[in-house]
């Protein structure tokens, strides 16, 4: 007999099942890595890290993912510690009239509930009962502005320096000597330079070429961008980032195109297979909705000398203001991968999911938000525990000053199979998080 949650999920999950046909993409990490080894297929008790084979995935929130540097504030002109002891020097000045950026955020969280040690394969509030310095994030950028039509030069840099986000976010083969030593590694997010060619395109073109953050999924790592302190399964076991390079290019004021070559998700330079991405986004300026479209395809095929994970990815991101202080989007995806081992026998996997959020500014210093999640383990090689997970998180951001935030939740998960939380099958979790901008 069918069961309430698998109706629900097959209802919830259909709109990513429609666009994953034949035709034509997600990162997730793991707090104590497994140690990189040669092994016949993704076998795992704990979320798999980007270094260790199998990629993870990858306040103030945007309307849909673009492919735009991420991490800025709501309003551009909002400066805070950092850049104005800048704009208090000559040199300094002179940067930020040049279009430079440099500012940055602390963050920290403690987590409590149901579990004693860890709330895996929950991401980014696994460690529990105790304090995590979750992100010491440094952004430093140059944008380009595409209303100038002339050739022009920037680029961005974001680090961790350090957090423990960091054991989640790290790519293979870049910094990931670090896993397993300290809780608090540091890692290189994102390092690219784009350049704009205003005559490439109707409304030119800006190529991006380096080690940048995904538009697949809506949530992003970098806190300040995110609705929550926990992360979606689906945002966590699908990619973080991609190292290659990126075409971004505007059809009119309203749609945007991506495409892209890239080696895989979450891996930089020791792992290579080509793999394309891209994405079309529909975003009118003046509209109360936006309509996301992205993949990442390549050869499926789990690389078991390497014992590293390539799968294909298929997103869709739908936002709507349902009035002037609320706010849905809904963020699905369904990716799979062929040539992996499941009880001793080789065999294909997929995972999916759907998320619903509900954004509600309550005044200009309150944001209540809500999220439902069903995501769908089939083997268990993201999760390490097959099964379909069911996640409800309550939350809220308060800023009592711009440069403060306080962020708490609560969360509620179960999986219906299976047990991963500390051997049971349910778990709750309450977190507080505090915000610091510089």
């Amino acid at each position: 007999m069918i069961s309430i949650r698998h109706l629900a999920a097959t209802l919830l999950v259909s709109p990513t099942l429609a666009l994953a046909q034949p035709a034509i993409p997600a990162p997730a990490p793991v707090p104590t890595p497994i140690a990189p080894s040669v092994v016949p297929a993704p076998v795992v008790t704990l979320p798999a890290s980007p270094a260790d084979g199998i990629p993870a995935p990858a306040g103030e929130i945007p309307a849909a993912a673009t492919p735009e540097a991420p991490g800025e504030p709501s309003d551009p002109t909002e400066r805070f510690l950092v850049e104005k002891i800048l704009g208090g020097t000559t040199r300094g000045q002179q940067l930020l009239e040049n279009g430079w950026r440099i500012y940055g955020w602390t963050q920290g969280s403690f987590t409590t509930g149901s579990v004693r040690r860890s709330a895996l394969p929950v991401p980014f509030i696994d460690r529990a009962e105790q304090f995590s310095l979750n992100q010491n994030w440094l952004h430093i950028e140059k944008a380009v502005d595409t209303s100038r039509k002339e050739l022009q030069i920037g680029g961005a840099v974001d680090l961790i320096l350090p957090g423990t986000d960091s054991r989640l976010t790290i790519s293979r083969g870049l910094l990931d000597n670090q896993l397993g030593r300290t809780d608090y590694p540091i890692d290189l997010f994102q390092a690219y330079l784009d350049i704009f060619a205003p005559n490439i395109g109707p409304q030119g073109t800006t190529f991006r070429v380096g080690k940048f953050a995904t538009f697949l999924e809506y949530e992003t790592v970098q806190q300040v961008t995110s609705p929550f302190i926990s992360r979606s399964y689906l945002f966590q076991y699908d990619p973080f980032t991609h190292t290659g390079a990126l075409a971004i290019t505007p059809l009119n004021d309203d749609v945007t195109v991506s495409n892209g070559i890239v080696m895989g998700n979450d891996n930089f330079f020791t792992q290579y297979r080509p793999t394309y991405i891209g994405q079309i986004r529909w975003a009118p300026k003046e509209g109360k909705s936006s309509i996301g479209l992205g993949v990442t395809v390549t050869n499926p095929r789990f690389d078991q000398s390497a014992n590293f994970s390539y799968y294909n990815d298929y997103n869709l991101q739908f936002t709507h203001k349902l009035t002037d202080k609320l706010q849905y989007i809904l963020d699905a995806s369904f990716a799979h991968e062929d040539n992996v081992i499941v009880d001793g026998r080789l065999t294909s996997a997929n995972w999916f999911g759907t998320v619903h959020y509900l954004l509600w500014d309550v005044t200009e210093k309150w944001q209540a938000k809500a999220r439902v999640e069903l995501f769908e383990d089939s083997k268990g090689i993201r999760t390490g525990t097959a099964g379909l997970y069911t996640a409800v998180t309550l939350g809220a951001t308060w800023k009592p000053t711009p440069w403060l935030w306080v962020l708490p939740e609560v969360r509620y998960d179960n999986n219906n199979r299976g047990r991963p939380f500390e051997g049971n099958n349910n778990m709750f979790t309450a977190s507080i998080g505090g915000l610091v901008r510089w």
